[in-house]
């Protein structure tokens, strides 16, 4: 008999006894609906299905291994947790593969349980099994599910849509989920299959805030699949940047987001997706129209610009912060200091040495930032140093493209005077809003 204990559960078989626990939990509909099965309606049957499914050798009881956090006995059934093999799995197809399946009652939501025992499962099937892959699969808008699936390390592999679901009579959408124990896919890999897949879109520069960021190694991919899109994190700030396919795959991806991180839409059409209902009513987005640079040669280079006589421009340093800080509201002091440090913000000066102004980049590798002194105005400076920045980029390989406020006037006019073309989509960024 096998039992697994981690620092606070213990994962046993179930017993004929733990009928009314399992009851007590799974006639909750929230519990079940989730999952694909009914609500129990009595006692009797939880003992069935203890009989007719949980009992398997990969199958376990999740108890608490000591007192709960409410003050619970140790012994307390908390949910069930089980891998099942290729013979009865929707998903595994060899005798290494498994498929994970888990649930966990209400009381006991929000305390990290189900993490902690899938893990502790699945390192046991890999020691002692020889298991090399895992699969998982969760029904489209279940967070929950999805949260333990990206804690535990799985990546998207597909959506399988319109599938039945027997014990409900219903139909849905499944995320399809794998976790490769012998060795996951490399980071380089997975940035390959972003880029390839955002360059294949008709106007592939509608997803610069993810294929740039991409290039420079600044994110973590969290999923990518041709039904999906791509859905990235920020490796410095956290935040996360979406670009999905249709309405579907920004489901996925809004319960792979955890309440409150930053989030930006590469198109707001999906926006009430990710925060629907009273959520959406409530939120105030920032929106902003996308431009970008797609001369082969800078206005520098062309000639197109011609700076003001004398005018330099030169990375600014952590000296440098109080000037910043003082014209730009934008970041916080940490964020305005972080970007110094990484040379990200770029000084303009005349032909004195005297700093007029500054511009720099954001985490999405785009131009902004952009501010030039009240003194310094109306001399071409601002042009000066967009161009200045849109050549040091360019000179990196890099495309030059930033972000312009619906509402600023002044800003595009200066992007068209600098050459940039206004990409059709207007990219949104929000926090997302609280979520059982």
């Amino acid at each position: 008999m096998t039992v697994i204990n981690t620092q606070r559960l213990v994962l046993r078989p179930w017993e004929d006894a733990d009928a009314e626990a399992l009851f007590a939990l799974a006639s909750d509909p929230a519990v079940g609906s989730a999952a694909g099965w009914p609500a129990h309606a009595s006692v009797e049957e939880s003992r069935d299905v203890i009989r007719d499914v949980l009992r398997g050798k990969e199958s376990f009881a999740v108890c608490l291994r000591g007192t709960g956090e409410a003050g619970e006995a140790a012994g307390t059934l908390v949910g069930a947790v089980a891998l099942t093999d290729a013979a009865a799995s929707t998903h595994a197809a060899a005798a290494d593969e498994r498929e994970l399946g888990y649930w966990t009652g209400r009381p006991f939501w929000g305390r990290g349980y189900m993490p902690e025992a899938a893990r502790a499962l699945i390192g046991h099937a890999r020691r002692a099994w020889g298991v090399r892959t895992v699969w998982l699969g969760f029904y489209v808008g279940n967070r929950a599910s999805a949260r333990v699936a990206t804690r535990l390390g799985f990546r998207y592999v597909r959506c399988d849509r319109g599938i039945d679901v027997p014990l409900l009579g219903e139909v849905r959408d499944e995320a399809v989920m794998r976790l490769d124990l012998a060795a996951a896919p490399a980071e380089e890999e997975l940035a390959r299959r972003v880029r390839e897949l955002l360059a294949g879109d008709p106007e592939p520069a509608r997803f610069l805030s993810i294929t740039e960021p991409v290039k420079l190694g600044r994110v973590t991919v969290l999923a990518v699949g041709d039904d999906l899109g791509a859905l990235v994190r920020f490796k410095r700030n956290g935040a996360y940047f979406a670009a999905p396919v249709d309405g579907c795959a920004a489901r996925i991806m809004a319960s792979m987001v955890p309440d409150g991180a930053l989030v930006s839409l590469c198109d707001e059409q999906y926006l009430e997706v990710f925060a629907p209902g009273a959520a959406f009513e409530g939120l105030d987005p920032g929106r902003y129209e996308l431009w970008a640079y797609g001369a082969d040669a800078s206005p520098l280079a062309t000639g197109a610009i011609a700076p003001p006589e004398g005018f330099t421009i030169a990375p600014l340093g952590p000296g440098d912060i109080d000037t910043v800080e003082a014209h730009y509201a934008l970041l916080s002091h940490g964020e305005i200091e972080d970007h110094l440090e990484r040379g990200w913000i770029y000084g303009g000066f005349d032909a004195s040495g005297a700093l007029v102004g500054f511009i720099g980049e954001h985490d999405e590798a785009s131009m902004g930032m952009l501010e030039v002194f009240p003194e310094a105005r109306r001399r071409g400076y601002a042009q000066a140093l967009e161009a200045a920045l849109i050549d040091t980029f360019m000179a990196a390989g890099r495309i030059p493209y930033c972000h312009v406020a619906l509402d600023n006037e002044a800003s595009k006019a200066l992007q068209r005077k600098l050459g940039l073309r206004r990409i059709d989509t207007v990219q949104c960024w929000f926090g997302m809003p609280p979520r059982r």
